[in-house]
């Protein structure tokens, strides 16, 4: 009985382990894109005392996440996959917390991909892990966050003339999919009602958020409209971060 005992005892370290794991991957990427928008947005003076105080913030998250998901990492492989993503992380902590200016955003911009890819990898990792299954709310919920980061953050950048085909696709499959995911978790069975009234709430802060990106198309120095985009990507984020 004493060796069951035990037995059990070590599996569920493990069972949590690998859950949180995938809980901390989960947060890595939408915070990468939030970084690169928030530096973006404070050299540009939307929000300008707030994004400051919103970026360091988000990189002193970024470093818990990354200490809690490489600790808890659920195999050699994801462990690599993090020392690999602590490295890069310090080469972008670096440039994002230079001061913002169009230069250091098109650095960021040539290291950004890199990151949220390595990080999107983590995920992956996490979560195909026999021990942790990331449950399908949330990873939409997660992703859902990320894209409604880098929708405000491909227009920055473009007000600084940073646009090439990879950020032009990256907003166009950001438009078409958060609202899908959104879709997606409200339609799920058995949700809690308070859930669901965050994920309606953020469904709101989409619509915000796709009118802005639509006078946003017309006009890059629509100040109004950069600042109605970063309200509703932080408020969809304040919606959904409770579900990942």
């Amino acid at each position: 009985m004493r060796a069951l005992s035990a037995a059990a005892a070590i599996l569920l370290v493990a069972f949590a382990g690998a859950a949180h794991a995938a809980e901390s991957s989960l947060r890595l990427v939408p915070l990468v894109e939030r970084i690169a928008r928030l530096h973006a947005q404070a050299g540009q003076g939307v929000m300008a005392q707030r994004s400051r105080k919103a970026l360091g913030e988000a990189i002193r998250e970024f470093d818990g996440a990354l200490r809690a998901a490489l600790a808890a990492a659920p195999g050699p492989e994801a462990r690599e996959n993090y020392v690999l993503l602590a490295m890069l992380w310090q080469d972008y902590r670096d440039w994002a917390q230079r001061p913002p200016t169009r230069e250091t955003g098109r650095k960021l911009r040539d290291r950004t991909e890199e990151v949220a890819h390595v990080a999107a990898k983590g995920v992956r990792l996490s979560g195909d892990s026999p021990r942790a299954a990331v449950a399908a709310t949330a990873l939409r919920a997660s992703q859902a966050v990320a894209d409604s980061q880098r929708i405000a953050k491909v227009y920055l950048w473009r007000r600084w003339d940073i646009r090439d085909a990879g950020l032009d696709r990256e907003l166009r499959e950001s438009r078409e999919n958060l609202p899908r995911a959104l879709e997606a978790i409200a339609a799920t069975p058995g949700l809690a009602e308070e859930e669901l009234a965050q994920v309606q709430a953020a469904q709101t802060q989409w619509r915000f958020l796709a009118d802005a990106a639509t006078q946003l198309e017309k006009s890059n120095a629509d100040a109004r409209a950069l600042e109605f985009a970063c309200k509703a990507g932080d408020h969809i984020l304040e919606a959904l971060k409770k579900l990942y």
